[in-house]
C-alpha cells in the first residue's frame, strides 16, 4: 500500500517512513519487531519491511536477530541520528499528540508541557525524560481527560503525567509547584493548532 510524503513534514519519503522513525529514534532504547513497526505506521509487514531495509542501507536504523524474530532499533552511531531526533521530535512528538488530544477536551483554558520534557526539547541538557508531565489550566470533565491521557500514552508510548488547576489557582500562584513551573522552561500548546516555548 502507498503511504504519501506526510502533510506535517513532506520531506520524509512517506508518512510510514516518517511514523517508523519517530518509534524507534525518539525512543533509541526500544526495539521492535517488523510486524509491531507495520502497526505503529498503519502499513503492511512486506510494506514496513521495505521501508525498515532501507532504512538499515541509510544506516538509520539497525537490527538483530532473536530467534527467529528480527528487532529493529536505531542507529545512535549515525551522524544523523541527532539531527533527526530534533526534526522528528518537533514534528511528531509529544507536542502533537498532546496538543491534538486537548484540543478535543472541553473545558481546558489553557495546558502546557513542562518539567524534564519540555527542558529537552527547548535543548536544555540533562537526562532523558521518563515521562512527560502537562498541566491543565481549566475544568475539563474527569473522564475525558483520563480518556485522553490513556490514547495519549498509548500513542506516545511514554507515561503522561497531568495536573490540573483551575484558572485563579494558575492566576495566584500561591505555591511553589506553580512559581516552579511558571518559571522554569514550558510549551504553551495552542489548542486550536500551534505550540509557543517559553
Amino acid at each position: 500500500m502507498y503511504s504519501p510524503a506526510p502533510a506535517l513534514l513532506p520531506v520524509f519519503r512517506s508518512d510510514a517512513q516518517a511514523r517508523i522513525l519517530a518509534a524507534l529514534l525518539l525512543d533509541p532504547s526500544r526495539e521492535v519487531s517488523i510486524a509491531d513497526l507495520a502497526g505503529l505506521a498503519g502499513i503492511r509487514p512486506p510494506n514496513a519491511l521495505r521501508e525498515v531495509n532501507r532504512l538499515i542501507g541509510a544506516g538509520l536504523l539497525k537490527d538483530r536477530r532473536v530467534g527467529r524474530a528480527r528487532l529493529v532499533s536505531a542507529d545512535v552511531s549515525s551522524p544523523y541520528h541527532q539531527p533527526l531526533v530534533a526534526i522528528l521530535a518537533r514534528s511528531f512528538g509529544p507536542v502533537l499528540v498532546i496538543r491534538d488530544e486537548l484540543a478535543a477536551v472541553a473545558g481546558i483554558d489553557k495546558a502546557l508541557i513542562f518539567g524534564s520534557w519540555a527542558a529537552r526539547f527547548l535543548g536544555h541538557g540533562g537526562p532523558q525524560p521518563r515521562d512527560v508531565d502537562v498541566l491543565v489550566i481549566g475544568e475539563p470533565p474527569g473522564r475525558d481527560l483520563r480518556r485522553a491521557n490513556a490514547r495519549m500514552e498509548d500513542d506516545l508510548h511514554i507515561p503522561v503525567q497531568i495536573t490540573t488547576i483551575g484558572a485563579a489557582e494558575w492566576v495566584a500562584a500561591d505555591s511553589e509547584f506553580l512559581r516552579d513551573v511558571q518559571a522554569k522552561p514550558s510549551i504553551t500548546l495552542d489548542l486550536t493548532g500551534s505550540s509557543d516555548r517559553q
